[in-house]
């Protein structure tokens, strides 16, 4: 299969993916009477470099898209990602993410069960989708901002073999996930801004993969300031941080500066 075909074939996975979602997530809404409290969305553009930082990671300059979508109901909430990156690089060397996430009120409580859905589709380093269960909780939230964690198992499937362990897959259960999304909302010489965090933590990992990300535990997330600086519009600025994850031995970071337009 050439290239370029593969290339149709992973928009059209990823297209399948998106509707098979927006599908299940809609009869999922009439079904349980949802009431929608809130709803935001935005497609950006921008820039990257994970020769800045803290550390170099040696691996140069990357020209992104990214949209996101998410939906606040009484029993619950969705949040979806889509990424494009390294569009600065031939079509062999771009990669793609696509990240679903939802928490459901148990009881009308505060918490909540959650699952999240990651997949990382790249034309030479490979392809793998992260499969995340578990609880969380949305107490904590008011017009300041909000934090809410959740724990999850970890399950994987993924395109990496290990030589070294007779070509054991690093696909299977992949341990445990503890994380959190965060945000503080606030204002500064009467402009809007927000600053956020998504983190996870990941443990026990498998052999296989914990041979691919250098470690048996690894972190993951992102630092983010948004300035609203007009009606829909926003400039941001994320200091994206990892320990072995991603391929890099040990812990790596990048700067990455977004212009971005919300609806």
């Amino acid at each position: 299969m050439s290239l370029i075909n593969a290339q149709h074939k992973r928009a059209g996975v990823l297209s399948l993916i998106t509707s098979a979602v927006t599908l299940l997530f809609s009869a999922q809404t009439q079904a349980l009477d949802l009431e929608l409290k809130n709803a935001y969305g935005s497609a950006n553009a921008g820039y990257a470099n994970w020769n800045s930082g803290l550390e170099n990671t040696h691996r140069g300059e990357v020209w992104k898209l990214t949209a996101d979508f998410g939906a606040i109901f009484n029993k619950g909430e969705f949040y979806s990602f889509y990424e494009n990156n390294v569009l600065n690089h031939k079509i062999a060397g771009q990669n793609y993410v696509l990240s679903a996430q939802t928490h459901i009120r148990l009881f009308n409580s505060d918490y909540s069960l959650m699952g999240k859905v990651y997949g990382q589709f790249d034309n030479t380093w490979g392809d793998d989708l992260d499969m995340m269960y578990g609880l969380g909780y949305l107490g904590w939230s008011g017009k300041w901002g909000f934090f809410k964690p959740y724990i999850a198992f970890h399950n994987q499937s993924s395109d990496y073999k290990s030589q070294r362990l007779g070509g054991r897959s690093a696909s299977g259960r992949n341990g445990y996930v503890a994380g959190w999304t965060t945000a503080y909302f606030f204002k500064l010489w009467d402009q809007s801004f927000v600053l956020s965090d998504w983190h996870e933590f990941e443990f026990d990992r498998n052999d296989a993969y914990a041979e691919q990300q250098h470690g048996a535990n690894g972190i993951n997330g992102g630092l983010t300031l948004a300035w609203k600086f007009y009606p829909h519009l926003k400039a941001s600025v994320t200091w994206r941080y990892f320990k072995n994850k991603l391929g890099y031995d040990g812990f790596g970071d990048q700067m990455i500066y977004m212009l971005g337009y919300e609806f």
